[in-house]
Protein backbone atom coordinates (compact mmCIF):
# COMPACT_ATOMS: atom_id res chain seq x y z
CA UNK A 1 0.00 0.00 0.00
CA UNK A 2 1.33 3.33 -1.05
CA UNK A 3 -1.07 5.76 1.26
CA UNK A 4 -1.96 7.37 -1.99
CA UNK A 5 -4.98 6.68 -4.43
CA UNK A 6 -4.09 4.20 -6.91
CA UNK A 7 -6.15 6.38 -9.69
CA UNK A 8 -3.54 9.44 -8.74
CA UNK A 9 -0.64 9.27 -10.71
CA UNK A 10 2.73 11.06 -9.03
CA UNK A 11 3.95 13.74 -11.15
CA UNK A 12 7.50 14.83 -10.77
CA UNK A 13 7.24 17.18 -8.07
CA UNK A 14 6.04 14.25 -5.95
CA UNK A 15 8.61 11.82 -6.80
CA UNK A 16 11.42 14.16 -6.11
CA UNK A 17 10.17 15.09 -3.12
CA UNK A 18 9.14 11.36 -1.88
CA UNK A 19 13.23 10.63 -3.11
CA UNK A 20 14.57 12.97 -0.98
CA UNK A 21 12.30 11.65 2.11
CA UNK A 22 13.27 8.12 1.38
CA UNK A 23 17.02 9.13 0.71
CA UNK A 24 17.11 11.32 3.98
CA UNK A 25 15.99 8.60 5.81
CA UNK A 26 17.12 5.44 4.57
CA UNK A 27 20.31 5.73 2.58
CA UNK A 28 22.17 5.20 5.17
CA UNK A 29 20.72 2.26 6.16
CA UNK A 30 20.87 0.79 2.60
CA UNK A 31 24.67 1.89 1.80
CA UNK A 32 25.20 -0.07 4.76
CA UNK A 33 23.32 -3.09 4.33
CA UNK A 34 25.46 -3.19 0.98
CA UNK A 35 28.93 -2.86 2.67
CA UNK A 36 28.00 -5.73 4.54
CA UNK A 37 27.75 -7.75 1.24
CA UNK A 38 30.14 -5.82 -1.14
CA UNK A 39 32.97 -3.54 -1.50
CA UNK A 40 32.99 0.39 -0.97
CA UNK A 41 32.57 1.51 -4.45
CA UNK A 42 30.00 -1.32 -5.76
CA UNK A 43 27.92 -0.49 -2.71
CA UNK A 44 27.49 3.02 -3.57
CA UNK A 45 27.10 2.58 -7.16
CA UNK A 46 24.22 -0.14 -6.20
CA UNK A 47 22.59 2.58 -4.03
CA UNK A 48 22.66 4.87 -6.63
CA UNK A 49 20.78 2.90 -8.70
CA UNK A 50 18.45 1.46 -6.33
CA UNK A 51 17.20 5.21 -5.60
CA UNK A 52 17.12 5.63 -9.20
CA UNK A 53 14.74 2.76 -9.48
CA UNK A 54 12.80 4.03 -6.72
CA UNK A 55 12.09 7.64 -8.19
CA UNK A 56 11.04 5.85 -11.56
CA UNK A 57 8.84 3.30 -9.54
CA UNK A 58 7.64 6.13 -7.06
CA UNK A 59 3.70 5.59 -7.63
CA UNK A 60 4.44 1.66 -6.57
CA UNK A 61 7.09 1.88 -3.71
CA UNK A 62 4.74 0.91 -0.42
CA UNK A 63 5.50 3.17 2.78
CA UNK A 64 7.12 2.98 4.70
CA UNK A 65 9.62 2.30 1.82
CA UNK A 66 12.70 0.51 3.37
CA UNK A 67 11.75 -3.24 2.89
CA UNK A 68 11.19 -1.99 -0.48
CA UNK A 69 14.71 -0.58 -0.76
CA UNK A 70 16.43 -3.22 0.65
CA UNK A 71 15.21 -5.89 -1.59
CA UNK A 72 15.92 -3.62 -4.65
CA UNK A 73 19.21 -3.13 -3.45
CA UNK A 74 19.44 -7.14 -2.62
CA UNK A 75 18.17 -7.78 -6.15
CA UNK A 76 20.44 -5.24 -8.07
CA UNK A 77 23.45 -6.33 -6.25
CA UNK A 78 22.81 -9.55 -7.60
CA UNK A 79 22.45 -8.40 -10.96
CA UNK A 80 25.57 -6.90 -10.66
CA UNK A 81 27.39 -10.12 -9.80
CA UNK A 82 25.88 -12.22 -12.32
CA UNK A 83 27.09 -9.29 -14.57
CA UNK A 84 30.84 -9.61 -12.85
CA UNK A 85 30.97 -12.84 -13.40
CA UNK A 86 30.03 -13.07 -17.04
CA UNK A 87 32.71 -10.18 -17.29
CA UNK A 88 35.37 -12.40 -15.51
CA UNK A 89 33.86 -15.67 -17.76
CA UNK A 90 34.58 -13.30 -21.38
CA UNK A 91 37.47 -12.36 -19.80
CA UNK A 92 39.23 -15.39 -19.62
CA UNK A 93 37.52 -16.81 -23.07
CA UNK A 94 39.49 -14.15 -24.86
CA UNK A 95 42.44 -15.24 -23.42
CA UNK A 96 42.04 -18.46 -24.17
CA UNK A 97 40.75 -17.03 -27.61
CA UNK A 98 44.28 -15.16 -27.80
CA UNK A 99 46.47 -17.64 -26.82
CA UNK A 100 45.16 -19.73 -29.26
CA UNK A 101 45.53 -17.91 -32.10
CA UNK A 102 48.92 -16.53 -30.99
CA UNK A 103 50.14 -20.01 -31.27
CA UNK A 104 50.18 -21.08 -27.87
CA UNK A 105 48.29 -24.47 -26.77
CA UNK A 106 45.02 -24.39 -25.34
CA UNK A 107 46.15 -26.84 -22.77
CA UNK A 108 49.13 -24.13 -21.51
CA UNK A 109 46.97 -22.81 -18.45
CA UNK A 110 50.55 -20.81 -17.31
CA UNK A 111 50.13 -19.00 -20.45
CA UNK A 112 46.63 -18.52 -20.41
CA UNK A 113 46.19 -17.48 -17.06
CA UNK A 114 48.84 -15.18 -17.76
CA UNK A 115 46.99 -13.37 -20.18
CA UNK A 116 43.83 -13.41 -18.36
CA UNK A 117 45.36 -11.53 -15.55
CA UNK A 118 47.02 -9.06 -18.13
CA UNK A 119 43.71 -8.50 -19.94
CA UNK A 120 41.85 -8.19 -16.70
CA UNK A 121 44.20 -5.78 -15.71
CA UNK A 122 43.14 -3.18 -18.98
CA UNK A 123 40.73 -0.35 -18.33
CA UNK A 124 37.15 -1.36 -19.33
CA UNK A 125 38.04 0.50 -22.77
CA UNK A 126 41.00 -1.13 -23.70
CA UNK A 127 38.98 -4.75 -22.86
CA UNK A 128 36.07 -3.99 -24.61
CA UNK A 129 38.19 -2.80 -28.23
CA UNK A 130 40.31 -5.60 -27.68
CA UNK A 131 37.64 -8.20 -27.40
CA UNK A 132 35.43 -6.78 -29.79
CA UNK A 133 38.20 -7.56 -32.58
CA UNK A 134 39.41 -10.96 -30.97
CA UNK A 135 36.37 -12.57 -29.45
CA UNK A 136 33.13 -11.17 -31.40
CA UNK A 137 35.73 -10.72 -34.82
CA UNK A 138 33.89 -7.69 -35.45
CA UNK A 139 36.11 -6.00 -38.81
CA UNK A 140 37.37 -2.03 -38.51
CA UNK A 141 34.03 -0.63 -39.59
CA UNK A 142 31.49 -2.65 -37.47
CA UNK A 143 33.49 -2.22 -34.13
CA UNK A 144 34.13 1.66 -34.89
CA UNK A 145 30.01 1.79 -35.42
CA UNK A 146 29.50 0.13 -32.23
CA UNK A 147 31.87 2.19 -30.14
CA UNK A 148 30.58 5.80 -31.71
CA UNK A 149 33.89 6.52 -33.20
CA UNK A 150 35.61 6.59 -36.70
CA UNK A 151 37.63 4.00 -38.10
CA UNK A 152 41.13 5.79 -38.00
CA UNK A 153 39.85 6.31 -34.27
CA UNK A 154 39.13 2.28 -33.62
CA UNK A 155 42.30 1.83 -35.64
CA UNK A 156 44.06 3.83 -33.12
CA UNK A 157 42.56 2.65 -29.75
CA UNK A 158 42.90 -1.22 -30.78
CA UNK A 159 46.15 -0.50 -31.30
CA UNK A 160 47.41 1.17 -28.33
CA UNK A 161 45.10 -2.05 -26.32
CA UNK A 162 47.18 -4.11 -27.95
CA UNK A 163 50.43 -2.34 -26.79
CA UNK A 164 49.59 -2.03 -23.48
CA UNK A 165 48.56 -5.79 -23.30
CA UNK A 166 51.64 -6.91 -24.65
CA UNK A 167 53.12 -4.58 -22.19
CA UNK A 168 51.29 -6.02 -19.30
CA UNK A 169 52.40 -9.43 -20.72
CA UNK A 170 56.43 -8.18 -20.53
CA UNK A 171 55.61 -7.39 -16.71
CA UNK A 172 54.76 -10.77 -16.32
CA UNK A 173 57.19 -12.21 -17.97
CA UNK A 174 60.08 -10.60 -16.27
CA UNK A 175 58.69 -10.76 -12.93
CA UNK A 176 58.12 -14.26 -13.05
CA UNK A 177 61.42 -14.80 -14.28
CA UNK A 178 62.61 -12.79 -11.49
CA UNK A 179 61.18 -15.23 -8.98
CA UNK A 180 61.59 -18.31 -10.51
CA UNK A 181 65.53 -19.84 -9.86
CA UNK A 182 66.02 -21.68 -12.43
CA UNK A 183 66.48 -17.91 -14.56
CA UNK A 184 68.26 -17.02 -11.77
CA UNK A 185 72.20 -16.29 -12.35
CA UNK A 186 74.34 -18.83 -11.16
CA UNK A 187 71.85 -21.96 -11.16
CA UNK A 188 72.40 -25.07 -12.22
CA UNK A 189 70.60 -27.49 -13.96
CA UNK A 190 70.69 -31.14 -14.20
Amino acid sequence: MTGRPEEAPVDDVERHDMLEAWFHAYADRVLAYLMHRTDPETAQDVMQEVFVIAFKKADVVPEPALGWLFGTARRVLANHRRSSRRRDRLTERIAVEAAVSAGASGDDMGTTDRLARAFSALSPADQEVLSLSAWYDLDADEASRALGCSRATYRVRLHRARRRLAERLDASDQAERRTDPSTRAGATHD
